[in-house]
């Protein structure tokens, strides 16, 4: 247990933890603490900024310390085996932690500093509260990339309070998850137990104390649909008048099996059927009925982008994931590009090029062993299309490459020679 008097966490401005780490500016508080705006010095000199969370309850032991951030170690030795990078992007970093003797033994953490804002004051900037659709999608798209990550771990790590005011939306437009506070690993029977979470953001399973990764799907979906919309899915339901406090969660979440909310097109009528009933396929309240996890969403994302895209402006999946890549927008690109490779109806040479720049986009997260297997799969597909010696041996030297970068060396060495075969000194 804590002990030690609650104090005033504006007045720890200035100060110094660790030795290393001096607190700049409190950036915002809550229950636990407050987070402060800090610069690491090492050697004496200052070289980063970071984030620095720092509790109100003074005198903690290592003990204490370890339970009160057990969850967001989960998550940061999560993120040390994690070889999604596309995911690692959309996740803040945990550097350094313990025990702030020099104020008066309070616990502390130290993370990536991420300068932005949440998708809560982000949404308020926009007339009604409803963000432009490719806009909202493409914020989406990244929570679902976060999302993929943490539920493709061993046990799967879910957030389990996914909400707006927990995506920070960096200033280089990119969102990550914070407060993983909640987050926690699935155990034997299947689900994480306990309720708990924001009320207004939680999944009906994780109100009855079992969340799954469909949990943070339905989360997201709540998201959305209040970025498109500008309402809350479920703000016309209104509790019986002296309905007590410890009964309210029982009560929402059995509101919600009976009364599905209104479809997002009710209120706004520029949105296309095919993102109504993504939505609300995210919202159904039995979870076997519920698009079931990040990755499924992501690829009907991508799907329904691609449809409305063959309806509309004429784009077509490779225009648009180039387009995407060379916008910074990598992880997109190989949402859109892997869902429109899948597609029975493709030409040979539309899905060779679509391979392409799909281990282009992988090249640009890093993720070198799949842009290989990209490459190496469109390779195959040489023997049956025309196409130029210089782009042939263009081919090949980035599959050498990739595999080069993949730490494959034998695949690398096996396109290296057919390189020298087919090209000479090209």
């Amino acid at each position: 247990m804590t002990q030690g008097a609650d104090t005033d966490l504006r007045g720890l401005a200035g100060r110094v933890v660790d030795g290393r780490y001096v607190l700049r500016e409190l950036l915002g508080s809550g229950g636990f603490g407050g987070v402060f705006l800090s610069e690491q010095y090492v050697l004496g000199r200052p070289v980063r900024r970071v984030a620095c969370k720092v509790s109100r309850a003074t005198g903690v032991t290592e003990q204490t310390a370890g339970e009160l951030f057990s969850d967001v170690l989960q998550q940061a030795g999560a993120m040390e085996g994690m070889t999604d990078a596309a995911a690692r992007a959309h996740l803040v970093h945990v550097y350094d932690g313990g025990i702030a003797r020099e104020l008066d033994r309070r616990a502390f953490l130290v993370m990536e500093y991420v300068p932005g804002h949440s998708l809560a004051d982000e949404f308020k900037q926009y007339p009604d509260g409803r963000v432009p659709r490719g806009l909202l999608l493409k914020w989406a798209r990244q929570i679902c990339v976060a999302l993929r990550g943490l539920h493709s771990q061993v046990p799967p790590l879910l957030h389990r309070d996914l909400k707006p005011d927990n995506v920070l939306l960096g200033a280089d437009g990119t969102v990550r998850l914070i407060d993983f506070g909640l987050a926690a690993r699935m155990i034997e029977g299947g689900h994480v137990p306990g309720a708990v979470g924001t009320i207004h953001y939680m999944a009906p399973e994780t109100a009855e104390g079992a969340s799954i990764p469909a949990s943070d799907v339905y989360s997201l979906g709540l998201l959305m649909y209040l970025g498109l919309t500008g309402e809350h899915a479920y703000a016309h339901l209104a509790p019986p008048v002296g309905l007590p406090s410890a009964v309210y969660p029982e009560w929402l979440a059995e509101a919600r099996r009976d009364t599905p909310p209104r479809r997002p097109s009710t209120i706004d009528g520029s949105i296309p059927r095919w993102l109504d009933e993504l939505i609300i396929g995210c919202l159904e309240a039995r979870p076997t009925d519920r698009i079931g996890s990040a990755e499924a969403l992501l690829a009907a994302i991508a799907e329904g982008e691609l449809r409305g895209d063959e309806a509309g402006s004429g784009e077509s999946a490779l225009d648009k994931a180039r387009r995407l890549r060379e916008a910074g927008a990598a992880a997109d690109a190989v949402a859109l590009a892997e869902t429109a490779v899948r597609d029975a109806r493709l030409e040979q040479k539309d899905r060779y090029l679509l391979l392409c720049e799909l281990a282009e986009a992988h090249t640009a997260l890093a993720a070198h062993a799949e842009a290989a297997r990209r490459f190496a799969e469109a390779y195959e597909l040489l023997g049956r299309l025309r196409v130029t010696q210089t782009e042939r041996c263009d081919l090949l030297a980035r599959t050498e490459q990739a595999f080069r970068g993949a730490g494959n060396a034998y695949q690398a060495e096996r396109f290296a020679k057919l390189r020298r075969a087919e090209c000479g000194g090209r």
